[in-house]
């Protein structure tokens, strides 16, 4: 009897710790420059490419290592290729169904200019088509020369649009399929509850052991 129900245990274990897909439109495809990469040249303009395009009142910032704000606006680019396909987890009929893109659509933020070297964080913040946010931030390490503000240089104020926050869960960027690793999973939901069903199903199987212990010194 115990050892089937460990074997039980072990089944219902094995399926609660497997994470529910993540619904998943217009998510980041990849930046230019990169998550954690490092950038030894001052750049015109940082570029990030998403699934589908942003909208139209979609919040892109670019901050120095002190805060200070250097973006000079948006705006949309010509789609292009994306240098590896990624996948997105579309809700069909009740099945989670895969969908692999080739084209990314991009969001063009230019830089006024480069007051310091260090890690600058460039934030975003949008709604995809599925009605999801779409926000995150990318870090990267710039040790380029440093450039003086324009002239007109005013350093932008603006702030997200309330209604961004009116939707449905965020979602960050989307898996990238690669061929070492073709079917790289997205970033999962809360697989939190599981463990506490693990845990309450140890504890059964703890007391049905300590039960029939007893009622063999019992015999």
């Amino acid at each position: 009897m115990l050892r089937k129900i460990a074997v039980v245990l072990a089944v219902v274990a094995a399926v609660a710790l497997v994470p529910a897909p993540a619904q998943a439109h217009g998510q980041l495809a990849f930046s230019d420059p990169a998550d954690k990469s490092t950038v030894t040249e001052p750049l015109v303009d940082v570029r990030l490419y998403f699934t589908e395009k942003p909208a139209s009142n979609a919040f892109f910032s670019i901050t120095a290592p002190d805060g200070t704000r250097v973006d000079r606006g948006w705006s949309g680019g010509e789609p292009k290729p994306l240098p590896t396909p990624v996948q997105e987890l579309n809700l069909v009929n009740g099945n989670w169904e895969p969908k692999v893109y080739n084209i990314g659509f991009p969001t063009v933020i230019p830089v006024g200019y480069w007051p310091q070297t260090g890690v600058y964080t460039i934030t975003y913040k949008s709604v995809a088509s599925d009605g999801d946010r779409v926000a995150g931030e990318i870090r990267f390490d710039y040790q380029g020369r440093l450039t003086q503000a324009p002239a007109d240089w005013q350093a932008p104020t603006n702030q997200p649009d309330p209604a961004l926050d009116e939707h449905g869960p965020t979602a960050g960027s989307v898996a990238t399929l690669s061929a070492t690793s073709p079917d790289a999973p997205l970033a999962p939901t809360s697989t939190t509850w599981p463990y506490w069903v693990l845990g309450a199903l140890i504890a059964v199987l703890a007391g049905v052991g300590v039960l029939q212990h007893q009622r063999r010194n019992t015999r």
